[in-house]
């Protein structure tokens, strides 16, 4: 997909919830409406290191992409041993999860709960080997009660946004709220994947 002509300074850095519409209209075989900065053909999960698959994803704009602390977003497919995934990549490296994952969630306004539509883990690279630099990704799965819409061979692929910590930085990536009334509702789960997958996105970005 050819990007759409951006305002300057502009910079690709959707929401949680804007992740995960993505990631949905992609396993629907839709068209994302990402002005494609989304790269689906890298293998997130392979032999490559982390600074080689930042190097083919599509720059976010910003200052600071030029040193590779901003975030570059790839759909990939995980790899399933029997019943289980693996996150190695690179030479003896591996995407360790950092802290317990989080749910997403969405309010779709006729209803005074919020649904859990997903979850994002964050991750670190980690290899004993290297010493490159901290590379951190964000990991972000659909919920099942969506994914059971489809065959199951789509069933495994995630959303991941990848960076390099910049030295001397915190990081604060909280743009997930939590809520003390939430829905798991099957109904009202797929109803959101519904709702998405039927509406005509104009790229609000």
């Amino acid at each position: 997909m050819e990007h759409l002509e951006l305002k300057e300074g502009f910079r690709f850095h959707p929401t949680d919830y804007e992740g995960l519409s993505y990631l949905l209209r992609f396993v629907a075989k839709q068209e994302m409406h990402d002005a494609g900065f989304i790269t689906t053909n890298i293998d997130v999960y392979g032999n490559e290191e982390p600074w080689e698959i930042y190097s083919q994803g599509v720059p976010s704009g910003g200052s600071g992409d030029d040193d590779n602390s901003s975030y570059r977003y790839f759909i990939t497919k995980l790899k399933k041993s029997t019943m289980t995934y693996h996150r190695e990549v690179g030479n003896k490296g591996n995407w360790k999860q950092q802290d317990k994952e989080k749910p997403v969630y969405c309010n779709m306004g006729n209803s005074s709960s919020e649904l859990i539509i997903g979850c994002k883990k964050s991750m670190r690279y980690v290899n004993k080997e290297h010493k490159d630099g901290d590379w951190l990704m964000k990991e972000y799965e659909l919920s099942k009660v969506i994914l059971q819409k489809f065959d199951e061979d789509c069933r495994d692929y995630v959303l991941c946004a990848i960076k390099n910590k910049p030295i001397d930085t915190c990081s604060s990536e909280t743009s997930t709220t939590t809520s003390d009334n939430v829905s798991e509702e099957t109904d009202e789960v797929t109803g959101f994947a519904d709702f998405v997958l039927a509406t005509s996105n104009d790229n609000n970005m």
